[in-house]
């Protein structure tokens, strides 16, 4: 089976991000099918550009372990208004380049993948060129994110537009992949049947914590803590990620010498929540740069417990699917997540799993671990276990591939 995925934001392991796309589509290459993703070559996490650096070329073409990316140049951003230049770039020219590939090669499956979904468009209008499977992936749900966040109103005139365009994909697309365990629910609200609906959240590449790399940053990053208690956040520092409460908790620690939380990752919050560290004279907190994706798990494997931080929000009333989270608990490290417990769904009965608001709570959880080696690494074992029953990209893509190869069989039947 050839399939084409359509994702702005896709990237490989040697870069700063999410590497879903990567991770799905080198377990379906075992399997034998042949994948190809169409993604920037500007990283939106790191906003530098990665491919183009000393050449003037518009495309390029790498295969990394059998998957091949076809990297489209986009410009740089800051501001909106550029973010929307880059969006458009991208969207014309990996519709444009797609119609040439057609040339030699088609796809019997096209997924078009949002964030934003001119790339999910770009995909179907694609696969409508020469009659072909669509899939709409919706990662987040545009506009959706923005309204629960109250930074839009559903009055808004893009609002109505954007739910429009969701809604016409939602009808043309032959299969709809969603992150959230609830979304089936939200795509049903919209006038949608759930049978067409499948779930595939985020997951872990399990063979990359088995034998981590060493790696200079994990030196770095580590160095001088060779006998402390390391606690670690790994991600984007921005709103959504509500990382007040993550200072606030280790600031109950802080006289605790041998605590020391470590923050690894970028984000236009970082230095708002470093200075304010530095105003409540924390200094069991250290702040490093964000790291190439296939340097997680050595420095996660360093750790011993990991924290996530979230809002309350409407948001996440369809469910949630943190790539930190999988990685966490592929590493091994119990979770403290500063969150209402009826927000993390199933997580919160997941052995190693503690969702609280209640920093007093968490703080007494982080200094039962820190004196009960015996607990952790029990607790390490089970969390181990349950990704790997669950969340391993192995198994994710055995799901999708199941799905994909009905709907193909199907859809030549017709």
């Amino acid at each position: 089976m050839n399939i084409w995925i359509f994702n702005h934001y896709a990237i490989s392991p040697a870069s700063s991000g999410g590497t879903r796309h990567y991770d799905l589509a080198r377990e379906l290459v075992k399997s034998g099918h042949s994948v190809t993703i169409f993604a920037s070559s500007f990283n939106h996490f790191t906003r530098e550009e990665t491919i183009f650096t000393d050449t003037d070329e518009n495309y390029s073409h790498q295969i990394l372990n059998g998957v091949e990316f076809v990297w489209i140049r986009t410009p740089s951003y800051g501001g909106i208004q550029a973010r929307v230049k880059n969006i458009l770039s991208y969207s014309f020219k990996s519709y444009n380049y797609a119609l040439k590939v057609l040339r030699n090669t088609k796809p019997d499956l096209v997924i078009g993948s949002s964030v934003h979904p001119l790339a999910a468009l770009v995909g179907y209008k694609i696969s409508k060129r020469i009659n072909c499977l669509y899939y709409f992936e919706e990662r987040d749900l545009w506009p959706q994110t923005f309204v629960d966040f109250g930074k839009v109103s559903e009055k808004n005139p893009v609002v109505k537009m954007l739910y429009k365009l969701e809604k016409y994909l939602y009808t043309k697309a032959d299969r709809i992949i969603v992150l959230f365990d609830k979304a089936p629910a939200y795509v049903e609200s919209k006038g949608i049947s759930k049978e067409k609906v499948v779930y595939i959240p985020n997951g872990a590449e399990l063979n990359r914590f088995k034998t981590p790399r060493q790696t200079n940053a994990r030196e770095r990053i580590f160095k001088g803590l060779e006998n402390k208690f390391k606690i670690i956040y790994l991600g984007s520092h921005g709103i959504a990620n509500h990382l007040d409460p993550v200072i606030d908790l280790i600031e109950m620690l802080r006289e605790v010498e041998d605590i020391h939380l470590l923050m690894v990752g970028d984000g236009p919050e970082k230095e708002r929540i470093r200075l304010k560290a530095i105003e409540k004279n924390v200094r069991n907190v250290s702040f490093h740069s964000s790291v190439p994706k296939e340097d997680v798990p050595g420095i996660l494997c360093e750790a011993d417990l990991s924290i996530i931080s979230m809002k309350d929000s409407p948001l996440y009333k369809w469910g949630f699917s943190m790539n930190k989270l999988y990685d966490y608990m592929a590493a091994g490290l119990p979770v403290m997540m500063v969150a209402n417990p009826s927000t993390v769904g199933n997580f919160k009965e997941v052995r190693g799993i503690h969702a609280s608001q209640n920093l007093n709570i968490l703080s007494k959880i982080i200094m039962d671990y820190k004196n009960d080696r015996d607990k952790m690494r029990y607790d390490s074992h089970q969390l181990k276990n349950y990704v790997s029953s669950w969340y391993s990209w192995e198994k994710l893509s055995a799901q999708l591939q199941r799905v994909m190869e009905a709907d193909l069989e199907r859809y030549n039947q017709n």
